[in-house]
């Protein structure tokens, strides 16, 4: 998995956290060097959903009119974000599968959407194309409801399941601790007897996970400035307290998918609709490191 990003793709509906998605976004491009692509999808008018009108509908009128809207409001946030190193696509369409295939057309590393909407009555209503995105992994995806101060992660929160063993996500939560000179928290929490995946991650001496965990760190990178926490309770309740207690910009985890439909974890949906300003989500492409016992 490629750290940092050589190309990030924003996807945009115009809304708040859209915006707080593509400020994140930007500022990171910015410091590492990559590509940003803006992709703004206007809504099939072919196939109307009854009882709901589009956000473009009300904000666009229809035909080559609403395409050329659409890339004036685009090339504007684009000026503001990184216009020497910013490309703009609009496209017409069902906004999950076009994003889909947007990032598997230019090989982007990192996609960014604004996350507002996980959390909001329209959820419930048709979907949250973010919510829908956690079903579809192929590179990391950073969820932002609102961006901090220029956009930095300063204050990262990187969830490690297992205290044996090198995470993708803890790998990657710490280069971008680098890229952000970000302090980090490398939290792990001991489930509860009972709890469905216990047998996959319990740390049978709870006593030892602290040291372990500073292993991991120290094997790592030792430039980062890292605390270890480690709690026990349900993961995604404690995840998103610690975030809170913390105040922390960002949560770094992985991510599993369900092998029937595809969708996350409970974890992650948990974070998604009570979580943290940001987090990014990792799926595994490879097996984690060996175990390996602390000196």
């Amino acid at each position: 998995m490629k750290w940092p990003p050589r190309r990030i793709l924003v996807g945009t509906d115009f809304s708040e956290s859209a915006d707080a998605a593509l400020r994140a976004a930007a500022a990171l491009a910015r410091r590492v060097g990559a590509q940003l692509d803006l992709l703004h999808v206007l809504p099939d008018r072919s196939r109307p959903v009854i009882g709901y009108e589009p956000i473009d509908a009300l904000l666009f009128p229809d035909g080559p009119a609403a395409r050329d809207a659409a890339l004036i409001r685009l090339q504007s946030l684009a000026q503001r974000a990184a216009p020497e190193r910013t490309q703009v696509h609009v496209v017409e369409g069902e906004p999950l599968a076009e994003l889909v295939a947007m990032r598997d057309r230019l090989d982007v590393e990192l996609v960014a959407l604004g996350a507002g909407g996980l959390r909001s009555m329209r959820r419930f209503i048709l979907g949250s194309v973010a919510g829908k995105m956690l079903g579809h992994p192929g590179c990391p995806l950073l969820l932002v409801v609102e961006a901090p101060a220029a956009g930095e992660f300063k204050k990262i929160l990187v969830a490690q399941e297992n205290p044996r063993v090198v995470s993708p996500w803890l790998e990657i939560g710490l280069r971008l601790a680098h890229d952000e000179r970000a302090e980090v928290t490398l939290l792990h929490v001991l489930p509860r007897r009972g709890y469905l995946s216990d047998a996959h991650h319990v740390e049978l001496e709870p006593q030892r996970a602290p040291a372990r965990l500073a292993a991991l760190l120290a094997r790592l990178d030792r430039t980062v400035p890292a605390q270890v926490v480690v709690r026990t309770g349900d993961p995604g309740d404690e995840i998103t307290s610690a975030a809170r207690e913390l105040g922390v910009h960002l949560v770094v985890l992985g991510a599993e998918r369900n092998r029937i439909d595809g969708s996350p974890g409970p974890v992650v949906n948990r974070i998604a609709r009570s979580g943290p300003p940001a987090f990014l989500v990792i799926w595994p492409e490879r097996e984690a490191s060996e175990d390996f016992e602390e000196n």
